[in-house]
């Protein structure tokens, strides 16, 4: 099961990532961090609602959620920015790259996985990096670059950390502390730059509402793969999310996958069913 909800992860966090793209260019980072928050914030709210999931009592454990979020906090910042300024076919694969940090922190805290999952784990995280690939022959930015790196090591650390905090208040209660700290940075943010956020248009509010929906399906996910399975091989298949948003903006926006691109395809399927095996 833990396959099946590392995959769910990938396309939740990929079609959100697309949408995040179309949303931050046309608002900025801060106002998309704080309408896809206040959403978020709704979202998991009501999944709570139809779970009858009561809060933990236990301080410890939202002191330990709260801290850990911070690190998401950061990660969300950073890639809002990258998303924003950079080019989506570069930053999403380097953001993905937190995948390499999480599964190297897991397998130094003990896991052990058999060969074959090894070399599909390792399959899937290169295919990612050549799928999302720029074609060599375009000119390449690197604005939003240090900003996807910093995501990445940010949400790294994050994901290998979350487990015991899932393990103690469930998959959506450290959801919800997330998008309410995310929201309170956006608010905090953009009071002291005295900026107000773009309006919300009926386009961005429907963009706003699809953005949140994929993104808590991919956490929703990722929290439940990892309290059933290795958090390596979860994170593993979730990273596909950047092969997820590529694939859209050539199906969307008819940008083209150069041949290298497709051979990443082929790496990232072959890593799955050698992980699924």
């Amino acid at each position: 099961m833990g396959i099946l909800f590392g995959l769910l992860a990938a396309l939740g966090w990929g079609g959100g990532d697309f949408v995040l793209s179309r949303i931050s260019r046309t608002s900025g980072p801060l106002a998309t961090m704080l309408y896809v928050q206040a959403a978020g914030i709704g979202a998991i709210g009501l999944v709570l609602l139809v779970r009858r999931d009561l809060p933990p009592l236990d301080p410890q454990l939202w002191a330990l959620a709260v801290a850990v979020n911070v690190l998401n906090v950061a990660g969300t910042l950073f890639l809002y920015r990258a998303l924003a300024v950079g080019t989506v076919m570069i930053v999403s694969p380097i953001a993905a790259s937190f995948a390499v940090v999480t599964a190297t922190l897991a397998l130094l805290g003990g896991e052990r996985l058999a060969p074959l999952t090894l070399a599909g784990v390792a399959l899937v995280m290169a295919g990612v990096v050549v799928v999302s690939r720029a074609p060599g022959a375009a000119p390449v930015s690197l604005a939003g670059v240090p900003e996807a790196l910093g995501a990445a090591l940010a949400y790294g650390v994050f994901f290998y950390l979350l487990r015991p905090v899932t393990e103690g208040l469930g998959v959506a209660w450290p959801i919800l502390i997330g998008r309410v700290m995310a929201g309170g940075v956006a608010v905090v943010a953009l009071l002291w730059r005295r900026q107000r956020p773009a309006p919300l248009t009926p386009r961005l509010a429907w963009l706003t509402v699809l953005a949140t929906s994929l993104d808590t399906l991919g956490f929703l996910a990722y929290n439940t793969g990892i309290a059933t399975a290795y958090v390596s091989v979860v994170t593993a298949l979730a990273s596909i999310f950047s092969a997820v948003t590529v694939l859209l903006a050539w199906v969307l926006l008819r940008e083209r996958l150069a041949s290298v691109q497709w051979a990443g395809v082929a790496a990232v399927l072959l890593g799955v069913l050698l992980v699924s095996l």
